[in-house]
């Protein structure tokens, strides 16, 4: 730009590259937080919330206490990120592999076990299930933490209501007791049975979901006599 027969130089700000800047803080921030969320479980399960430390948590995941706090207020945020995780990443599994379990030659028993089970690796498993139980022992102590987790844990069944609903459509099977009630005794139960085989240390197989499959199922249109 000229101005009274002089150049004057004109500052002019490079968006683009603030705008990459920007969007590479966001990405490494979300790629700490999964790591954080990841690495966690195992040791919530091993600790307990109350029992685990900022530090040790930090350590599971290779992080300072400066990227916990930036993601984070408190040991019991990330307890609930670790369960909405969990949440939604059966719900994106259900979404992506029901139908290719419902074309497999996986048996209607297995497929709805999977879909109970939520998760294929049983240590992961296991480690979740602690924080779960250590959750919901806190919403039981806690009104404000009861009104975080219940909104997770009611998304959860339905989305597994949906998908038993599903597997019983291909099977041209109906149950024999309400959709929300199935899913909750079947998860209830599955929920008991690992919560006792993790006290007493326990690995063998659960087939209670297989038999409850079985006992509230029934062929589409039979009438009850």
């Amino acid at each position: 730009m000229y101005r009274g027969g002089k150049r004057e130089r004109v500052k002019v700000t490079d968006q683009t590259s603030h705008g990459t800047d920007e969007d590479a803080d966001k990405r490494s921030r979300t790629a700490t937080r999964r790591r954080l969320v990841a690495s966690s479980a195992g040791v919530f399960a091993e600790k307990g919330i109350d029992g685990a430390s900022i530090g040790e948590l930090c350590a599971a995941a290779g992080f300072t206490r400066g990227a916990f706090y930036s993601n984070f207020a408190t040991k019991l945020d990330l307890a609930v990120a670790v369960f909405e995780n969990l949440v939604e990443s059966l719900i994106e599994r259900l979404d992506s592999e029901l139908e290719q379990w419902l074309d497999s030659d996986a048996g209607t028993e297995e497929v709805v076990t999977r879909i109970i089970e939520g998760v294929t690796d049983q240590s992961s498993n296991m480690n979740v299930q602690a924080v779960r139980l250590e959750l919901f022992l806190a919403a039981f102590r806690s009104s404000e933490v009861r009104d975080v987790v219940r909104p997770l844990r009611n998304k959860l069944y339905g989305a597994v209501e949906n998908a038993l609903g599903r597997v019983a459509e291909s099977q041209h099977l109906e149950f024999t007791i309400p959709a929300s009630d199935m899913t909750r005794l079947m998860l209830t139960s599955y929920s008991g049975q690992l919560t006792d085989r993790m006290a007493m240390g326990e690995i063998t197989d659960q087939k209670v979901i297989p038999t409850m499959w079985l006992a509230f199922t029934r062929p589409a249109g039979q009438a009850e006599h």
